[in-house]
C-alpha cells in the first residue's frame, strides 16, 4: 500500500504576476485557495509527474548515498551509556567548541531525539546521519550555574541517562551524583557553558529549568554538526570510532 493511501494533501495557488525592471518578472502569492485531494493506492500513476520529479529524486538519492566516513565498529544506542551515545555527544562538543569557543564545558544529546538504535561498522552515509537525527534542531549554547546544571543532570538521570560529553556522573535514586565536569567536581556556584539542541533548551523533554536561560546559536543544525564532525575525522585520515568510558553509570 502507498504510504500516502490515507493522506490528505492540500495543494493550490493563485499567483499574481509582478512586473519589475526590464523583462524580468517574479511571482508573488496574492491569494490562496485550497482543494483536498485524497491519494489512494489505486490512484493512477502519472508518468509526466514522475518524469518531472525524477531529476530531483535522483539528486537526493545520490546525495544521501554519499559516504562521509568509515565506522570502525558497530555503534549502539543504550542507557545509561552506549557507543553511539558517546559518538554523538563527542560530535556535539567538538562542533560547539569550534563554533562558540573552547570554553564549552559539556554537550548533551537527548536520548529520544536519536532515532537510530545502532549503526553497523563500515561506510557511513549522509542518509544514515539523517536517520540518526531527522529533526532540524539547532545547536545552541547556554551558560548555566552549577546549581542549575545539577538540576538539569538530575532530569537526565531521572530519564535513565543521555548521551553526554565533558561530564561524568552516577545515577542513584534517579539523581545525578558524583558529578564531574571536565574531570573536576561540579561547583554549584560556578558557571558552565553547555551545548544542547534548541528543543531541549526551549524546555523539551521536561527540561523546563532551561527555558529562561539565554541561548546563543549560529544557525548550525545538530545534524549538520554531526556531519561536519564525521567529515573532519575522515579528512584527517581516520576512521570514526567511540568507546564506552563510564560517563554515565548506575549506582551499584
Amino acid at each position: 500500500m502507498s504510504m500516502f493511501s490515507s493522506a490528505s494533501i492540500r495543494i493550490a495557488g493563485l499567483l499574481a504576476l509582478v512586473s519589475v525592471a526590464g523583462c524580468a518578472v517574479s511571482y508573488t502569492p496574492s491569494a490562496v485557495q485550497y482543494d483536498t485531494v485524497r491519494i489512494t493506492a489505486k490512484a493512477p500513476r502519472s508518468q509526466d509527474l514522475e518524469s518531472l520529479l525524477k531529476p530531483y529524486s535522483d539528486s537526493v538519492n545520490s546525495n544521501m548515498n554519499t559516504v562521509v566516513g568509515i565506522l570502525e565498529r558497530e555503534m549502539e544506542k543504550k542507557m545509561p551509556e552506549g557507543t553511539l551515545n558517546n559518538l554523538l555527544a563527542d560530535a556535539m562538543l567538538a562542533e560547539a567548541r569550534k563554533e562558540f569557543g573552547a570554553d564549552i564545558a559539556a554537550a548533551f544529546v537527548n536520548y529520544g531525539g536519536v532515532r537510530a538504535a545502532q549503526l553497523p561498522a563500515g561506510p557511513l552515509t549522509i542518509g544514515k546521519v539523517y536517520e540518526i537525527m531527522p529533526f532540524d534542531n539547532l545547536l545552541v549554547v547556554q551558560e548555566l550555574t552549577g546549581k542549575l546544571l545539577q538540576e538539569f543532570l538530575n532530569r537526565v538521570a531521572e530519564k535513565g541517562g543521555w548521551p553526554v560529553a565533558g561530564v561524568q556522573f552516577t545515577i542513584k535514586d534517579k539523581k545525578a551524583v558524583e558529578v564531574l565536569v571536565g574531570g573536576k567536581p561540579l561547583d554549584p556556584s560556578a558557571s558552565y557553558r553547555v551545548a544542547n539542541s534548541d528543543y531541549i533548551a526551549n524546555g523539551g523533554d521536561d527540561c523546563n529549568m532551561l527555558v529562561n536561560i539565554p541561548q546563543t546559536n549560529k544557525g548550525v543544525l545538530v545534524r549538520d554538526a554531526f556531519l561536519h564532525y564525521f567529515q573532519s575525522i575522515t579528512a584527517a585520515g581516520k576512521k570514526i570510532n567511540a568507546q564506552l568510558e563510564n560517563r554515565v553509570r548506575y549506582a551499584q
